[in-house]
């Protein structure tokens, strides 16, 4: 895999990258047509500093003259751990984001929970390109608790409309469903703030 993003990465015209990408900080690539014009577009995830959010660079390509132009990086908004490939004998890391493109053109970005303590949350981003700019469209999480019985609650809604729905376990097991009702909002991605969705998911 890692090689694979070398390749990729190595295709990128110099000339054209806003900012410098060292090749074994990328963490994972997605290829799709974001924008509708039918052309491959690129999307990379890049390390950072140990324990920062990881940044994420969006190329789309210019069928004009034939690459990928960068149009917009989005800095420390994708949760993640340090692989420390710069120390010896590191290994890779298994709360990599993951990315999957969807059939409407969405990007769609799993955050898997770090291992570290007993309640585990992971994170899913539905990113939408519009009028210029990456927003994100949807939210979803999944919590639990591994050392408590019963301890375990889920959400998922369209942040564009403000709909949805939200579950959360009872102390006897049972599972308390209901229906998210926000404020429908445009959040660019570089301004999303994941606590306003889980406030909106508990309300």
């Amino acid at each position: 895999m890692r090689s694979l993003l070398f390749a990729l990465a190595f295709l990128l015209p110099t000339t054209a990258l806003a900012e410098p990408i060292e090749t074994r900080k990328i963490i994972t690539a997605l290829t799709g047509d974001f924008n509708g014009d039918g052309a491959p577009d690129l999307a990379m995830v890049i390390e950072t500093e140990p324990s920062d959010p990881m940044d994420i660079h969006f190329f789309l390509r210019d069928m004009e003259h034939n690459y990928l132009k960068p149009v917009e990086t989005v800095h420390e908004q994708i949760g993640g751990e340090w692989n420390g490939y710069d120390r010896p004998g590191y290994e890779n890391s298994d709360t990599e984001p993951e990315l999957t493109m969807l059939s409407n053109g969405s990007i769609k970005f799993y955050l898997p929970a770090p291992p570290i303590g007993s309640e585990r949350t992971n994170q899913t981003l539905t990113i939408a390109y519009r009028n210029g700019t990456f927003i994100v469209a949807g939210f979803a999480y999944d919590s639990q608790d591994y050392l408590k019985e019963n301890v375990a609650s889920a959400c998922d809604y369209n942040v564009l409309t403000g709909k949805g729905t939200s579950s959360k376990q009872q102390p006897d097991g049972s599972t308390k469903h209901k229906t998210v009702s926000a404020e429908g909002r445009i959040v660019a991605f570089k301004d999303w703030n994941s606590g306003d969705a889980f406030t909106a998911c508990q309300e």
